[in-house]
Formats: C-alpha cells, structure tokens, sequence
C-alpha cells in the first residue's frame, strides 16, 4: 500500500511539473561555456579560457568543477589549488567571462579527491537533523556523507548561509550536479518519507530560488532528463539544462541527442549540448566537429571534462580546419542569442521548449519556429532525412528552397552540417562581424533582424534588454505583396533589417540609408525609431 501510494503521488508530481512553463533564461546564458575539470586550478581554468580568447573564439562563462573546495560541500576554497579566489574570479571579470561553481547537496565525512576528509560543517548537519535518513551517512561518488534535506526549512536556510561564503560578484550561479540520486529509492525526510524522484524537486528548487532572488541574472546547470535516473529539476526552476554525463564517441553523441529530445518534450526551455562528452572515450576529430554542430543548435555549447579536457575537447588540438568549425559554430550561435532567448520567452509566456518537432528517429529538429538542424552521428557523412512537413524550406548555406516535407538525401563536408530556415521566418539577430555571411562589424550595436519573405509574416519579437532577463515586445510585419515593412515597439532603437531572397529593389522609403546587392538578392536597410512604416519598391 506504501509503494503504491509513493507510486501514485509520484505521478501527480510528474504531471504537475509537466504543465508548468520554463523560466526565462538569461541572454548571457546562451553563450559558449568552457568547463574545466582535468587540471582544476586557478592556473588551469585560466589557461583553458585564454586559450579560447586568444583564438577569437567567444567564451561567456566558465565552470570551475570538483574539487575547488577542501572538502564537499564546505564551501571553503582550497587555496592550494585556487590561491586567490576572488582575483582569479576579477580576471574573469575583466574578459567578460562569468563564473560558475560546482556542487552538490551532499557534507561529507569522508572525500574522494579532496585536501580534507570531514567537512567543518558534517557535525552540524548530523546534531541539527538537517539531513535525510536520519543524518545517516551514505556512500556516493564523492565519498562518504549526509545530503541536506531540502524539504526542511531550516535546513535550507542554513545552507544558503554556506553557499553566501562563495557567491559573490562575478559568480553567476552554479552547476548543480547530481549526488542525491546515491542516497536511496525511498528516502526519509523531514516531511515524511518519499521517492527519490519526489525529493529532487525539492533540492533543485532551493538551488533556483537562493540563486535567481540573490542574481536576477544568475542560473543553475542542471539534469532535464537523463539516462542516469530520469528526471531531475523541475521545468519551471531550470534555466539551463545539461543532461550529462556521455562519452565523446557517436555512440555518446547519440544518447545526448535522445536525452535532450526527451528534455524538450516535457517542456524543459533551455537544454544544451555537453560537447564531446565528459567521460569514458574522447572524440577524434570527426565526432568532436559533429558535437559541436549539434550544440550550436541547442540552448548553450558547453565544452569540457575528464575525457581529454585539454587535448581532445579543445578545438585547435585537431587542427586548424577543426579550430576554424568550432569558432564558425560558436560565433554562429551567439549570433543567434536575440532569437534563442525570445523562442524561450515564448516558451516561459506559453509553455514548450527552444527544441521543437524532435525526431528521435531522424536525429532532426527545430529551433524555435523558424530554424531546422539534422544531426551527424556517424563517419559516413551522408545523411538522409525529411524536411518538416509544414512550410517551405530554406537552405541555409545556398538558398536553395523545398517544398514541405522533402526528403533530402546528401553528403555533407565536414564545415557543414544540414540546417535550413523557414520561409517567412523572422530572425533577431547579434551580428558583430563577417565571418559567419550574416552580417558584419558595421551592425554592432544595432538591432539587426533577418527576414526571409513569403506572403505576409509577423512575428512578435522579445529582445533581450542587455545580458538579463529583460526585454522589450517588438511587433514585425512585412507583407511581401505591398513591400510594407512595419515595426512596433516601446522604445526607439537602431535596426539593420536584411531582406533575403529579394528579386529586385528600386526604392526604399522612410529609411535613413538602404543598399541592394543584387548578386546575393539581398536588401540591407538601416533605420532607427520606434514605430516604423518603411515601404519597399
């Protein structure tokens, strides 16, 4: 009767947290992570962000993982290995490069891999009941220790004390692992007993709620789904998703691709991309260019780990054609930041998820509305897949179009992968330079947005408002039968619009400059306003 009733308040939990929407994310969120977990030092982590910068290859944050404290979880440096935490976490600062920490929920007695054994704080957590089971220490794969109990109040109050020692400026919040799936099936608690699965919410939740009411602009990278123990974070208390851990072959590749699918489907907003895996077998040059081109196609790239954490994970180690890809793909996708983040506050107003139109057996899906991405799971670079059968389709690399739902049958280079937008689509984009054809340098600091026509297309736009949670509603509309463009929004900016697929342009109205290439069959118009009523000729 226990089992059952444990059976049935677990279902309610998972049909509860299904119907919730996803919070937003914050813009920066989006941006390249590098995670360092090999050296683990103030020396190392540096070294592995500054081996990005110095490539021009965009990095937005950086994890520091286990061990970076004396003991788990005390929340005190090991100076030994960090010995000037807040100066290394300054020079980061100084490139714009947030910090995210490693934990989990567990005070130990006994460490696997750090400077001390027993935490300063296990005593307390024991004398104090603030953990489960009793305070009855359990083996997990840090150690030996007693996890927090979440559902107690005191207990959270008191770890939020613990975690105000390290969250300080500069840190943007954490990478919140898993340790409590090792304490039992059935766990007691100090609301009575529950499944583990019932519990996580709990320990997730606390990890959301101290982390965004301390940093608005402040995220937890956690498990979504995942093939180790199915789901974690509640949909509504995750900004950021990371399903791992996988190996760096096809085969980790693959399993990736199902859990962030998986993800997706119960309404989890932002799941990204562990590039080339965390454990286990690295990726050789092919799989590591594969991941990543997947990645750059989900919420965030994140690139580190065990498995060659400076050697096969770093891009240039495969060479320069394998460097020049990864940039491609990191640039790519910060590019497309603006619309990632307003296909997630869609998905936070209306529920879903930035991943759309999944196929598991394809390997494909959507991005937001408007974008369509394959991924390339094995050494034979033919792929063969089907289009969505909804709207007309555009190749993104040659502007070749396709009806709804064709079957494309292809080989792909190793620097491209599939990816097609959508005619009619209405993309805002972050456009800094040239490399990626998109735009260039001169569209730094403006509002550019893409438009691909086909008949009348609107779209109600949510731009970030700088690097938080912030944005401003702006209304598009352009009708490829008048050549009207109209604009609608709350404040006045600088916009670039680019028009693709224009057959012919003669005159541009209430416009401040306009310029057609006719090779490319493009129109660049740059404008500034807040209402706008531009006419095309």
């Amino acid at each position: 009767m226990k089992k059952l009733l444990l059976l049935t308040i677990s279902i309610l939990i998972c049909v509860s947290m299904s119907a919730q929407n996803p919070p937003i994310t914050p813009a920066w969120a989006f941006e390249h992570v590098a995670w360092e977990d090999s050296i683990n030092t103030a020396d190392g982590a540096k070294a592995l962000v500054d081996g990005y910068l110095e490539r021009n290859i965009p990095v937005g944050a950086v994890i520091i993982d286990s061990p970076w404290s004396t003991t788990y979880n005390d929340f005190n440096w090991d100076t030994q290995r960090y010995s000037d935490p807040k100066d290394m976490i300054n020079y980061f600062k100084s490139k714009d490069v947030k910090v995210l920490l490693w934990l989990t929920g567990a005070v130990n007695i006994k460490c696997k891999d750090t400077r001390f054994q027993k935490s300063d704080t296990y005593d307390e957590v024991v004398s104090k009941g603030y953990g489960i089971n009793q305070g009855k220490p359990h083996v997990w794969w840090k150690g030996e220790g007693v996890h927090i109990d979440f559902t107690n109040k005191e207990a959270v109050a008191w770890w939020y004390k613990q975690l105000d020692k390290v969250f300080i400026d500069g840190v943007y919040g954490w990478k919140v692992d898993q340790g409590e799936f090792w304490f039992g099936d059935i766990l007691d608690t100090s609301i009575g007993q529950m499944s583990n699965e019932q519990f996580r919410p709990y320990y997730y939740d606390a990890m959301y709620d101290y982390t965004v009411k301390k940093n608005p602009q402040g995220i937890i990278i956690a498990r979504p789904y995942s093939h180790q123990g199915g789901y974690a974070a509640s949909v509504e208390k995750m900004n950021m998703g990371w399903c791992g851990d996988f190996s760096g072959d096809w085969k980790g590749l693959k399993l990736q691709i199902q859990n962030i699918y998986q993800s997706a489907k119960r309404g989890y907003g932002s799941p990204g991309c562990e590039v080339a895996g965390f454990f286990m077998k690295r990726s050789n040059k092919e799989q590591f260019v594969r991941y990543a081109q997947f990645g750059c196609m989900t919420a965030c790239m994140i690139n580190g780990g065990e498995n060659g954490a400076f050697s096969n994970h770093l891009p240039w180690w495969h060479g320069t054609d394998v460097e020049n890809i990864y940039r491609y793909c990191v640039v790519l996708h910060d590019e497309l930041i603006p619309y990632l983040f307003s296909t997630v506050v869609d998905a936070h107003l209306h529920g879903g998820s930035l991943i759309k139109n999944a196929s598991y057996e394809e390997e494909s899906h959507q991005v937001g509305d408007y974008l369509f991405t394959k991924a390339i799971t094995s050494a034979d670079n033919r792929v063969s897949f089907h289009l969505p059968s909804e709207g007309e389709w555009i190749n993104f690399y040659d502007g070749t179009k396709y009806a709804p739902g064709s079957l494309i049958e292809e080989v792909y280079a190793l620097e491209r992968f599939p990816l097609f937008v959508k005619a009619g689509a209405i993309l805002p984009l972050n456009v800094t330079s040239g490399l990626t054809g998109l735009g260039d340098a001169s569209m730094v600091g403006r509002k550019t947005i893409m438009i691909y026509p086909n008949g009348t297309a609107t779209r109600q736009l949510h731009l970030p408002c700088g690097d938080g949670i912030e944005y401003e509603d702006c209304l598009v509309t352009y009708d490829e039968k008048t050549g009207k463009l109209k604009v609608s929004s709350g404040t006045s900016q600088k916009y670039t619009f680019i028009l693709k697929n224009m057959p012919s342009v003669k005159k541009v109205k209430n416009v401040a400059s306009w310029k057609y290439n006719a090779e490319k069959q493009e129109l660049r118009i740059d404008v500034e306003g807040s209402t706008l009523d531009i006419e095309i000729r």
